[in-house]
């Protein structure tokens, strides 16, 4: 038996570990810290969306959440793995487009699109772009894959989008219809455990893990109440926490299309009118992820933005 230096330069023992115990298939989430363990972590504050089902958001927070952060002077870094639709890369892409366009200056985060499968080329790459950044965001791919699983080993703060469906949260926890019962964990949910524990055994910090129920309509509905319901009975035993997401609203796709958000709108005067509504769910979300303050100052900067917001919601 060998050991792998995990963090604070302490040996953990490494051995041999099998599959046929572990009932989501591929590789033991043990093997997944090993390959991870002895490699430099980095030096900012890594969030990571993730959710194996597809069509949930997860391209769509993780830009406004790199574009709130910036905006607050924050250096970012952006590591976009879904590669093959390249929705978070792509709308960067753009934003730099309607900066040259506009002749105007936008904070804009560091980003790649990174098509590789290896947690060495993973590592190395977020070392390359966020070596001096405080955030680290990664968007990951729908579905299960081994990069997908190093990348969830690596976050500190693991960013999960649902929607209003039971379809769509059943990767977390399958429910009786009728009577809102929890039968079991989902798949996602028990692969997320599975590296949890893990993360324990390598002797590195638990991640944490935010759920956010996203665009959800603005006059709620019986279903909606019925997903929310269920997600908090689900919390307590997955160990996630809830976040306030953003609503289902025409303003955040019409800008996605240029790479802009609200919080740019600002700097635009002439290219529309910020809605608080929408810059306050943008805000909350911030706030809800509850991500470390370099300073008082950082740490207070958008609750106090959100004050004023909230009276005019």
């Amino acid at each position: 038996m060998g050991t792998v230096t995990g963090k604070a330069g302490r040996s953990v023992p490494v051995t041999q570990f099998a599959t046929k115990d572990w009932d989501l298939g591929g590789e033991h989430p043990g093997v997944v810290l090993h390959d991870i363990a002895s490699r430099p972590r980095a030096n900012g504050h890594v969030i990571v969306f993730a959710n194996e089902k597809g069509g949930v958001g997860k391209s769509t927070l993780a830009f406004h959440t790199a574009i709130a952060l910036a905006d607050a002077g924050k250096k970012v870094a952006v590591i976009d793995l879904d590669h093959g639709q390249a929705t978070l890369s792509g709308a960067l892409i753009n934003r730099e487009a309607t900066c040259r366009l506009l002749k105007v200056g936008l904070p804009t985060p560091r980003y790649v699109a990174f098509a590789q499968t290896s947690a060495a080329l993973l590592s190395q790459e977020i070392a390359r772009i966020g070596s001096d950044c405080a955030y680290v965001l990664i968007d990951v791919a729908g579905g299960d894959s081994p990069i997908a699983r190093r990348a969830i080993a690596m976050a500190d703060t693991l960013v999960t989008p649902v929607s209003s469906s039971f379809a769509d949260i059943d990767l977390l926890g399958q429910f009786d219809a009728l009577s809102l019962r929890l039968k079991r964990l989902g798949r996602f949910t028990r692969l997320v455990d599975g590296l949890r524990k893990a993360r324990s055994n390598f002797r590195l910090p638990d991640l944490d893990w935010v759920v956010v129920p996203n665009r959800s309509r603005r006059t709620g509905s019986s279903n909606e109440a019925m997903i929310s319901k269920a997600l908090t009975k689900l919390a307590a035993k997955a160990g996630f926490r809830i976040a306030r997401g953003l609503g289902e609203r025409v303003a955040y796709r019409e800008l996605f299309l240029y790479g802009l958000t609200h919080f740019d709108l600002k700097r635009i005067p002439n290219l529309g009118r910020v809605k608080a509504n929408a810059r306050n769910e943008i805000t909350q979300l911030i706030v809800d992820l509850q991500l470390p303050a370099e300073d008082d100052e950082q740490a207070d900067l958008f609750a106090a933005e959100l004050q004023p917001m909230a009276m005019i919601a």
